[in-house]
């Protein structure tokens, strides 16, 4: 399997094009938390190393073969004095995968608050169960209740190991790639057991600086299931309570 930063390199074909490499995967098609991870990483090399992104929001448009590289082409949409805004396309063989687009700012002092508080939960321990990632070697999934035998966890702990050594554009990257990991529409009882899932689009932000190295909190939250869509979203809580991030994905819902 390969490491989160293994599956984050890429190289520069051209102004802003960037190609990334193939990994090994149990799946015929690219895990999306990699896809968007990737998109981001791409944009990240577009902007001055000072502006951190804040936000990413993203559409899938078809599925990627795992065994095969993806482009993925970034538009500078504006840079101004202190947000930066990108636009990614991702393609594969000429086919697009995704569309997506992130803003970035240049970090500023100011108020501070969240509505949300760091929900009780036991702190990881050896007690509880692992999840091992499919694809990424060095993701540590830890469920708070497994006595509910979920295939996905409603709220769970997560790091990345080894240490990610490098700027807020990686550990960002890290947030993005494990924020897809798992869904919150297992809290319904009518959620079925069979459940045939597709993304179709995700969105995350980021509030506040962390470090994935250290244990953060997923918590994640049903919304709706209809029409054959459901929604859900999600906060990430580091260990001293604050609110560093939250996603929210819209996904097709049928059964298997």
């Amino acid at each position: 399997m390969s490491t989160l930063v293994d599956i984050l390199a890429m190289q520069s074909t051209d102004q802003d094009v960037f190609v990334t490499g193939v990994f090994d995967s149990a799946r015929p098609h690219i895990f999306g938390g990699q896809l968007l991870a990737q998109a981001l990483m791409a944009a990240c090399k577009t902007v001055p190393t000072e502006r951190v992104p804040h936000s990413l929001h993203a559409y899938f448009v078809a599925a990627g073969d795992s065994s095969k590289p993806v482009e993925i082409h970034v538009t500078r949409e504006r840079d101004g004095r202190t947000f930066s805004a990108r636009k990614m396309t991702v393609v594969q063989e000429g086919r697009l995968l995704m569309n997506a687009l992130s803003s970035f700012q240049t970090p500023e002092t100011g108020i501070e608050a969240q509505s949300e508080t760091f929900p009780r939960t036991p702190a990881p321990g050896d007690s509880y169960e692992l999840y091992p990632h499919p694809v990424c070697s060095d993701i540590q999934i830890v469920d708070t209740a497994p006595e509910l035998q979920l295939a996905h966890p409603a709220r769970s702990w997560s790091r990345v190991l080894p240490e990610l050594k490098g700027d807020n554009f990686l550990q960002a990257c890290a947030m993005t790639y494990v924020s897809d990991f798992y869904t919150g529409l297992v809290q319904f009882s009518e959620f079925p057991k069979d459940a045939m899932l597709t993304s179709i689009d995700h969105a995350i932000w980021f509030y506040r600086p962390f470090n994935l190295n250290n244990w953060h909190l997923m918590d994640w939250h049903g919304h709706s299931i209809s029409s054959g869509r459901g929604h859900y979203s999600g906060n990430f809580y580091d260990d001293a309570g604050r609110m560093v991030a939250s996603a929210s994905q819209e996904m097709v819902v049928r059964h298997g």
